[in-house]
């Protein structure tokens, strides 16, 4: 993936969660005012209606409108107003029927500042919000007005009316500040989805470096026995006379790495269907005894033409739940790579052996020692350590990967580990029963 395309895409992946975030912040206050706003005028409302349809209430105002006596307390025979706000910010207006206010005398000082309010019939027994103009100022009020059923005294509407602006101001004060701590931690939002959008690229840019390597190795493996091939049939087309005898030797070669060639592409399949998940396990019960030693016959031939020690240390009595195919490729895997970094005298151990729930297998060989640095990288597609760069090996770095893709896929564990004083474990864990 070329620099230009990783920036859009981090680009595209920042946008994305800042946009995601903001749409949530956004919602979030949205949600917080209409909350606070619903539950701040909640108390006001019900106590505006609750003095509105309390009879003894409008009819000490208008006994006070009467009387002409605007502090008149109410007598015994009056019940006790329980709901009645005393604070200064309620008023209560009588109204005419022409829309006069009639009971100036109680408002006093308040007159003035609600002198140009108007009589609205439209909105009767419903809490509404006013603004009335007093000079330069607004004041703001919640309101609700009833119409008398019996006109008294001239009265036929009662407004009951509560000043809000302390309620409001509160609310703008908190509006700023919610909106100032959106802002905030929107621009901190800003910093983790730019966190977000590096560390979501990262496995998306190894994955790519990782197919690209992928395919220049394979590019490279694949080349080299098709070399070879064409460079033995363009030799054979050089000499047309000649016998199959006379040219078995190119024949052969070319044989041979048709046969390597096979084999990688085997191999680069098992990798492609892994990396798919097209893989799937055939698992059935599998008796490790005799299964072992079968597989390991002809490798023991093989030791022993080769001046190698072969020992099988076959000690699992119990049945396992496994695909037999893929643990029969797995130890082929192993038991060929110990064949291959071994010399005449060096000695082969196959353990197997129940450990709790796990089938332990270990291919152990006193070849050379595999350096911890190789140790890190041993199961990845395509390495080989040093000692095994030489074409006699006849490997493609792709067995140990495909063998830790078969224990990963019987959800098991595979390492490797020093053999004191020298050589190789090749350890595998792999669970009873799937």
């Amino acid at each position: 993936m070329n620099k230009e395309l990783s920036k859009k895409q981090r680009r595209q992946f920042f946008l994305l969660n800042a946009g995601a975030f903001a749409l949530i912040f956004l919602l979030l206050g949205f949600i917080v005012l209409q909350l606070l706003q619903s539950s701040a005028y909640k108390q006001t409302d019900e106590s505006l209606k609750n003095i509105s349809q309390d009879e003894r209430s409008v009819t000490m105002e208008i006994t006070r409108l009467k009387e002409g006596n605007p502090f008149l307390m109410p007598k015994s025979d009056f019940a006790p107003m329980e709901n009645r706000s005393n604070r200064f910010n309620s008023q209560m207006i009588l109204w005419s029927a022409e829309g006069k206010i009639l009971n100036q005398a109680a408002l006093g000082g308040r007159f003035t500042e609600l002198q140009d309010l108007t009589l609205t019939q439209n909105k009767l027994d419903s809490i509404e919000r006013i603004t009335v103009k007093n000079g330069q100022q607004q004041l703001h009020f919640r309101s609700i007005t009833r119409k008398l059923a019996t006109p008294k005294e001239n009265v036929a509407y009662v407004q009951l009316l509560e000043n809000t602006d302390q309620i409001d101001e509160s609310l703008q004060t908190f509006k700023t500040v919610l909106i100032m701590c959106m802002i905030l931690f929107w621009l901190l939002s800003l910093a983790v989805s730019y966190f977000i959008s590096k560390k979501n690229m990262a496995p998306i840019l190894l994955a790519w470096q990782k197919q690209q390597e992928f395919v220049e190795n394979a590019s490279h493996e694949l080349r080299t026995p098709l070399t070879i091939i064409q460079n033995s049939l363009q030799k054979l087309f050089t000499t047309p006379n000649h016998t199959i005898l006379e040219e078995s030797k190119a024949i052969a070669q070319a044989l041979n790495e048709t046969r390597r060639l096979n084999s990688l592409t085997t191999d680069l399949l098992t990798i492609a269907r892994s990396d798919a998940n097209e893989t799937t396990l055939t698992l059935k019960q599998l008796a490790p005894q005799p299964f072992l030693a079968q597989l390991i016959k002809p490798f023991q031939e093989i030791a022993q033409l080769d001046g190698k020690i072969f020992v099988l240390e076959n000690y699992a009595a119990t049945p396992v739940t496994v695909d037999e195919k893929r643990i029969h490729q797995l130890l082929v895997i192993l038991l060929d790579n110990a064949l291959k970094y071994t010399k005449t005298g060096d000695k082969i151990t196959v353990l197997s052996q129940i450990t709790h729930d796990d089938w332990l297998l270990e291919v152990r060989n006193t070849g050379a020692t595999i350096h911890d640095e190789d140790k890190k990288q041993i199961f990845e597609r395509f390495y080989r350590e040093e000692r095994s760069r030489n074409k006699n090996s006849g490997g493609f770095g792709l067995g140990l990967s495909i063998a830790w893709q078969i224990v990963k896929d019987h959800h098991g564990k595979i390492s490797v580990h020093d053999l004191k004083p020298k050589g190789v474990i090749f350890r595998v864990k792999i669970p009873a029963k799937q």
